[in-house]
């Protein structure tokens, strides 16, 4: 039995989504069934039942909420996605509410694989996930990938 999670939407249809924190064991079974392998959690701590869905692989970068991430877990959380989606895998990513550290990280994705601007990806990402990018730090998170990767 799968049942959606809260705040779960595609960003890149069948290679991206992201998601608030996964609570249930069928969470994990939901995402499994839309084909994500990949779950980088954000959250300082492990999602509750993260083992629960041994075809999940588990990833995990930990950011203090309303923070930015860090530039290398950027670079980290990309390659990753890369090497997935080479793979033909999917990733999910969340935080807590699936707005501000996810939403930071799917704008950056945004910006390496799709060659958008910083400022493009965060609205494409807010017009997806209303709400995402919740702090000045973190849109400046995205400007900066964005400078770095140019």
């Amino acid at each position: 039995m799968s049942a959606q999670p809260p705040n779960f939407s595609w960003v890149l249809p069948g290679r991206l989504a992201g998601l608030a924190l996964p609570r249930l064991p069928a969470h994990y079974q939901f995402l499994r069934d839309c084909g994500v392998r990949h779950l980088v959690s954000l959250t300082e701590r492990n999602p509750p039942h993260a083992g629960s869905c041994p075809d999940l692989t588990h990833h995990h970068l930990r950011i203090p909420d309303f923070s930015p991430p860090a530039p290398e877990q950027i670079d980290r959380f990309v390659q990753l996605v890369d090497e997935a989606s080479g793979r033909g895998e999917a990733v999910a990513v969340h935080c807590a509410l699936g707005l501000g550290r996810t939403g930071t990280m799917l704008a950056c994705y945004l910006v390496k694989a799709q060659g958008l601007t910083a400022g493009d990806a965060i609205a494409e990402v807010r017009h997806l996930r209303p709400g995402s990018i919740e702090t000045h730090e973190q849109e400046k998170a995205v400007f900066q990938y964005y400078q770095h990767i140019k």
